[in-house]
């Protein structure tokens, strides 16, 4: 029966929360339905109609759901400066507010199942608790580790990319291309986190941003050395009115030097990173195998000596 009280009651609390929402955006929601008839958004419309039910339903729920949360965190200039550039070098498009908004729903998620898992056990009400509060811990520390994890390795694919992208970019320059014409040539012709940095670069640059702004923002939303240190140069040789293509090619060369170098230093690392399975994995089998067949014997010879 407690269940299905707690049943309803979610449900009741669901409604509220819906209902709670649309009458929070329904100003925004009717503005957004007259400017799509003003604009004879008639393709947009019909694209709408045929996607997907989580990108008609659940994804503007949820958005309205986040945006609602958003207003309960309280958030600092400065982490949220932090938070926003951390999103950035993850590829994540939402803003800190909202990502906040997830960690919290994520944690309160994370506190209910603990909590929940506390009562089927029979556990007293304090200890419940105790439970809820690792739950809170665990969405905060799962958070954490998934945009760590995904700032690292998109660091990774951009450093690993970046030798043929270079590569690419200068023999563009060099074939009478200019810097911004060869942008657009590497992206048609390559994808990857990379190229998709360039894009955003080479879209920027159209609408009208400073080549020297555009290319700041690529080393802020990168966050990697090799990009900052490759963005320095070309403002450099921008600055100085030096040739862009000599700049490339020295940039491209160092890249694929310093790449190799690394590549070369993390085989030589693995021999060393080897000997832990090997020794704990490989050389028991291998003396069970080779000793295995002798230790009736050995255990023959004692018994006689005794």
């Amino acid at each position: 029966m407690k269940y299905i009280s707690a049943l309803l009651f979610g449900v009741f609390f669901g409604c509220i929360v819906y209902m709670g929402l649309d009458l929070l955006y329904r100003k925004r929601i009717i503005i957004n339905k007259r400017l799509r008839m003003a604009m004879n958004q008639s393709d947009s419309d019909e694209a709408d109609a045929n996607a997907s039910f989580s990108a008609r339903i659940l994804k503007p729920l949820s958005n309205r759901l986040l945006g609602f949360f958003a207003m309960f965190v309280p958030l600092s200039a400065t982490a949220q400066e932090k938070l926003t550039a951390q999103l950035m070098q993850a590829e994540i498009r939402m803003s800190a507010k909202n990502y906040s908004a997830a960690v919290l729903l994520l944690s309160i998620v994370c506190a209910g199942a603990g909590v929940l898992v506390g009562q089927l056990l029979g556990k007293p009400p304090l200890t419940s608790a105790l439970f809820g509060a690792v739950g809170i811990y665990a969405g905060v520390a799962l958070s954490r580790f998934q945009l760590k994890g995904k700032i690292s390795r998109r660091k990774d694919e951009i450093y690993h990319q970046m030798p043929d992208a270079l590569d690419l970019l200068s023999v563009s320059v060099a074939a009478g291309l200019g810097f911004d014409q060869a942008l657009s040539y590497v992206v048609r012709k390559s994808e990857g986190a990379l190229i998709r940095e360039f894009d955003t670069v080479q879209r920027e640059i159209s609408l009208g941003r400073s080549r020297k702004e555009a290319m700041e923002r690529l080393a802020e939303r990168c966050g990697s050395i090799e990009i900052q240190t490759f963005v320095s140069a070309i403002l450099q040789a921008d600055e100085m009115g030096a040739s862009i293509k000599n700049v490339l090619q020295i940039q491209a060369a160092t890249i694929r030097e310093t790449h190799k170098q690394n590549v070369e230093e993390k085989m030589q690392k693995l021999s060393v990173k080897m000997l832990i399975p090997m020794v704990l994995f490989i050389f028991p089998v291998l003396l069970i195998v080779l000793l295995g067949p002798a230790v009736p014997s050995i255990i023959q010879a004692l018994g006689s000596m005794g």
